[in-house]
């Protein structure tokens, strides 16, 4: 028997956003918390919550939060469908440079970013908006990846992701002659320059980028990694979409190139290690990803269980009576459930792969994801703590 104790364990299997959790809203309206993503958003340099209002976009659904209000909701956020699955979130405010990240969205919860913006000086950089359309019909493109380069090619980029009306804004953007890119899934990229007016000289006017329908390949960066050690494996082969397949060195970094965008199958073969075998939402944008891969193990488990923890339930008598579920990832099945005792204890029994561990009481949820190991590895100690009065 292999026991293996881990705290509050997020071991996910491909991770490709900073800063991004898992957790539950207070009952409200009897929105399924599912397709909700909940933003905070503070400046970078001081931790405090932004004094001007902030756009949210995140999976082509749009929102403004103000100043005033500790967090911004957005509801009917497309869950998406890779694994694990993913929606672009772009932030943009007055004053501060756009910040775009890949979120993974929980399944069966509400999804929670924190976003630390960095300030921009508004006289050298300027904030500049438009709308991507179809060549062919007029029509909106949601979540085309809008980028702005110096003409050389080298030095800062700004970008973000446009709504579900085709509308992008992206702030920070260094003045002068830019160079700009727009990528969609199931389109071919454009280009274009255009000359930025700092925000202290004016505005800038909008742009219209129209796309041509077609297929989009990027290359894919990215580091293979011991899902518990986190240390890099040299050699593991990683073949992304049926790209040709790359080879990582030393530090466990490679270069899928040509990735068709969209939901592409990964796969990764390293000696000593399971197979990896996921699927990937490939976006223009989506920056370096981290796959993390099992050493193989081959112990038969021993115990009736494979995940256990306990759950306090602050305000209540006793921790008795709070349901936990836990859900595959890559298929969105429920495999277990157990129902705390008066200690808050619960086991469950799952095979191995990636789950999300959700915790649900009178109407109020928590969750987190984390990895079963194969070989028979009990992860224990995978705690939560839900505010219920």
């Amino acid at each position: 028997m292999t026991r293996c104790k881990v705290i509050m364990l997020v071991a996910l299997c491909a991770l490709v956003t900073l800063n991004a959790g898992c957790g539950g809203l207070p009952p409200s309206d009897g929105v399924e918390p599912g397709g909700a993503v909940v933003v905070i958003v503070v400046d970078a340099d001081t931790s405090a919550p932004l004094q001007v209002p902030a756009t949210v976009i995140a999976g082509g659904v749009r929102g403004l939060l103000q100043p005033s209000d500790e967090q911004l909701v957005l509801r009917n956020v497309p869950v998406g469908s890779g694994t694990p699955p993913t929606q672009p979130l772009t932030v943009t405010a007055e004053g501060y440079v756009t910040s775009v990240q890949q979120v993974q969205m929980a399944v069966t919860a509400a999804t929670w970013v924190t976003v630390e913006l960095t300030p921009a000086d508004l006289a050298t950089t300027g904030t500049i908006g438009g709308i991507v359309v179809d060549e062919v019909t007029g029509g909106p493109i949601t979540s085309a990846f809008v980028e702005f380069a110096p003409p050389t090619g080298d030095g800062a980029r700004v970008g973000g992701f446009s709504d579900n009306t085709g509308e992008f804004i992206i702030g920070g953007v260094p003045a002068g002659d830019r160079m700009f890119t727009a990528q969609a899934a199931g389109y071919l990229p454009d280009a274009g320059t255009v000359r930025i007016v700092a925000d202290a000289a004016g505005q800038n006017a909008d742009l219209q980028i129209e796309l041509v329908a077609g297929d989009t390949t990027i290359d894919v960066p990215g580091t293979v990694v011991d899902v518990f050690t986190q240390g890099p494996i040299e050699g593991a082969e990683v073949s992304i979409g049926g790209s040709t397949p790359a080879v990582t060195g030393p530090d466990g970094r490679f270069v899928a190139p040509d990735v068709p965008v969209g939901d592409q199958e990964v796969l990764v073969s390293a000696e000593g290690y399971e197979n990896y075998h996921q699927t990937l939402q490939i976006l223009p944008g989506i920056g370096e990803i981290t796959i993390e891969i099992f050493e193989r193990a081959d112990d038969p488990p021993g115990d009736p269980f494979t995940v256990t923890g306990t759950v306090t339930l602050s305000g209540a008598p006793d921790n008795a009576g709070a349901t936990v579920t836990a859900t595959r990832l890559d298929s969105g099945t429920v495999l277990d459930r157990d129902t705390t005792d008066a200690s808050g204890h619960y086991a469950l029994f799952v095979p191995p792969g990636q789950y999300q561990i959700t915790v649900e009481f009178e109407g109020r949820n928590i969750s987190r994801e984390l990895a079963v190991p194969p070989g028979g590895v009990i992860v224990e100690d995978v705690n939560f703590m839900l505010t219920v009065q």
